[in-house]
């Protein structure tokens, strides 16, 4: 094979190279078709290019096509130079200060179809020069002496090329909308990168260019400019630009938060937001000052894009601390009063919808009675609105619903159980409503994950307390179980069915036969998703705790599915397939907890002797189970369904007694330092006595 790619390495440069070589114009889609093959096959030339003077002649033709070629291989010629720093960076010494001025060039003519190759390249030098920098650190560290050096050429750029950079961030922060990669996108990954290779050389030059730039009788272009500097460079080295500058970036930004062009507001806002995310600390003595005006530009000026995010940023980081005491009330009821006038305005009514559930999620102790006296008049207010003229338009057209239902889930996990009688039976009545305008509405499936998850919150959080809800959210949970096209419904109302069986207990029972029908049905279904089905098996474990005479009734039906799932666990499945591996473990776990639980509500009235011949064989999958995977979640199961077959059927007892594999796995739990595993091995050991 050396010989097949020398032969075809030897040919491919005989071939190329002096076409490339050709000063004649006419011969330019020859060139372009020569760079493209090249870009193609640089793999072939890695033996040739060991040579010094093979290398040398390559990137010197490869530059020479910067001034005698047209634009289009300029473009691949930065390309190729791109894919060669990985491997040949140490030999590019003579070459960068070339590329260096060409980038320039390239730059000030502002062609974005060769502007974001240009650009790439350095993005690719920086990128590179910050892994040598990492890897020589970690060497020096262990005494060792690193493997290649830095040649620092992002630091001896550092002089003039970001100064370039920066004015193209202000295309992206106008087309930030646009998904097309260009060469705003490029220049604010590359100061990115360049941040890290020469983070102080960046903090120098942009501390200037921020100051210069933000100066009163500046325009707005230089302002943004600055601005999505402080951005790019922040978002690559953090907090480390603020040390000794902190006073100088708040005056600064605080002082473009009241300016009357809204873009420029804008990003004042979103640099607050970046410092408040990377340190709350560094906003403490300003937090008043702040607040006052991001929130009344909030309030009067919904055009500013960012408002909302740094709202969230602050009460994130800063209103667990009680900063926001003084002004809380205030800012609940004007969020309040402003979601009330503007719910039809699907982007503002989000805004709010996620500022209010920010605040409440991260307020203090003092806030709750505030909070509380919100609450009738929430639902109250969107109850009138629910139940409007036209009701199903309010939830086709809106996504309100799912708002509101994350600000009940916030609630309920913020407060839970401290939560009165009233409040509750107000809360769900209400999402007994939203659950029958659902329904009615022909949008289906619009909102019903994030309702799951609220119904679910509802359930693990008041238990039995409100059986008489429960019961009625059934048929509707019923019903997203039976969606399975939509996956994630699906697995969410079969999660709720298994919680509700173990809360309810025998009022579960009327329902009982029609869940099983259903499940039984997509269990049985080959083409649904398969995460889906080690959720039906748990659900059956949940199941038993409905009534006593659940496994003398259903036994029949769900052992076989329970076998059927353990054959499949051992045989079809994809190796190396990560995917595939996660759902085997699960579907392990199902089965092993699903049998516990089944086997720890058997009845009285079963036919031993029945049951151990639909049980035999759970020994030999056991023992598999174990063999392939000596996880701790998945031995403590195995052990935990060993013991309690053992305390209810003596057949087992007296195998699982003389198994060698067993006492083994007991004795390891048993000599464990773990509280938990010493107790479960002790426990199993006592139920194997005979």
């Amino acid at each position: 094979s050396d010989q097949i790619l020398g032969f075809f390495s030897e040919n491919v440069w005989i071939l190329i190279f002096p076409v490339l070589n050709q000063l004649n114009f006419s011969f330019e889609k020859l060139k372009t078709s020569a760079l493209n093959t090249l870009l193609a096959s640089l793999e072939l030339f890695e033996k040739k290019l060991k040579k010094f003077e093979n290398r040398d002649y390559f990137f010197k033709t490869i530059c020479n096509q910067f001034t005698n070629s047209d634009l289009q291989n300029q473009k691949i010629s930065f390309e190729i130079f791109d894919k060669l720093i990985p491997k040949y960076y140490e030999h590019l010494d003579s070459y960068v200060p070339f590329l260096f001025e060409i980038t320039l060039h390239t730059l000030k003519t502002q062609e974005d179809h060769i502007t974001v190759q240009a650009i790439e390249l350095w993005s690719s030098l920086a990128e590179k020069e910050f892994e040598i920098n990492i890897f020589s650190f970690q060497a020096l560290n262990e005494g060792r002496v690193p493997a290649t050096f830095s040649r620092y050429y992002i630091i001896k750029s550092s002089h003039i090329l970001p100064k370039f950079l920066f004015n193209f961030l202000v295309d992206k922060n106008k087309n930030q909308e646009k998904d097309d990669w260009d060469s705003s996108n490029s220049a604010g990954i590359c100061i990115n990168f360049m941040s890290q290779a020469a983070p102080k050389e960046l903090i120098i030059l942009v501390n200037s260019f921020v100051e210069l730039n933000l100066e009163k009788d500046k325009s707005p272009f230089q302002k943004e400019s600055a601005f999505l500097a402080f951005g790019a460079v922040f978002e690559g080295i953090g907090a480390k630009m603020l040390y000794g500058k902190i006073g100088f970036f708040l005056f600064l930004f605080i002082r473009h938060l009241d300016v009357l062009e809204s873009n420029i507001c804008s990003l004042a806002s979103w640099s607050l937001g970046k410092i408040c995310g990377e340190g709350s600390f560094f906003l403490r003595y300003e937090t008043n000052q702040i607040i006052r005006i991001l929130f009344s530009n909030f309030i009067k000026n919904p055009q500013i894009k960012t408002i909302s995010w740094t709202l969230n940023q602050l009460f994130m980081t800063l209103g667990k601390e009680g900063f926001f005491s003084w002004c809380f009330e205030e800012i609940l009821w004007s969020i309040l009063k402003a979601l009330f006038l503007e719910y039809n305005n699907k982007k503002r009514s989000d805004e709010l919808f996620e500022i209010l559930g920010s605040l409440i999620l991260n307020s203090t102790v003092r806030e709750k009675n505030f909070i509380f006296s919100t609450f009738p008049l929430i639902f109250y207010k969107f109850k009138e609105i629910i139940q409007s003229s036209d009701p199903s338009s309010f939830f086709e057209k809106n996504e309100n619903p799912n708002n509101l239902i994350r600000i009940i889930n916030i609630i309920v996990q913020k407060y839970g159980k401290n939560l009165g009688n009233n409040f509750c039976q107000e809360l769900f009545d209400f999402i007994q409503i939203l659950i029958f305008y659902f329904e009615k509405s022909n949008n289906e499936n619009y909102f019903d994950e994030e309702l799951l998850i609220c119904i679910g919150t509802l359930v693990h959080t008041f238990k039995k307390n409100f059986s008489k809800y429960f019961k009625n959210w059934i048929p509707f949970l019923l019903n997203c179980i039976s969606s399975i096209n939509i996956h994630q419904t699906t697995s969410l109302a079969i999660g709720i069915i298994g919680d509700l069986c173990r809360a309810l207990g025998n009022e579960f029972r009327p329902y009982l036969e029609e869940t099983l029908d259903i499940l039984i049905e997509i269990l049985q279904n080959n083409q649904i998703n398969r995460d889906i089905k080690p959720l039906i098996l748990s659900c059956f474990g949940d199941m038993a705790f409905t009534t006593e005479d659940f496994f003398p009734k259903y036994f029949v039906f769900i052992i076989p599915l329970f076998k059927a799932a353990s054959s499949f666990v051992q045989f079809n499945f994809v190796r190396d397939d990560p995917d595939s591996f996660d759902c085997k473990i699960q579907l392990k776990e199902a089965i092993l907890e699903g049998m516990s639980s089944l086997i720890q509500n058997k009845s009285t009235k079963i036919n031993i002797g029945e049951i151990f011949e639909k049980l035999d064989w759970i020994l030999n999958f056991l023992q598999k189970v174990v063999e392939e995977d000596r996880s701790l979640t998945i031995t403590q199961l195995c052990i935990c369904l060993i013991g309690d077959l053992s305390l209810n059927f003596f057949s087992f007892k007296k195998i699982f007694s003389q198994e060698k594999w067993i006492q083994q796995i007991l004795f390891e739990f048993e000599g464990s330092s773990d509280y938990k595993n010493r107790n479960i091995g002790e426990w199993v050991q006592e139920s194997l006595k005979i």
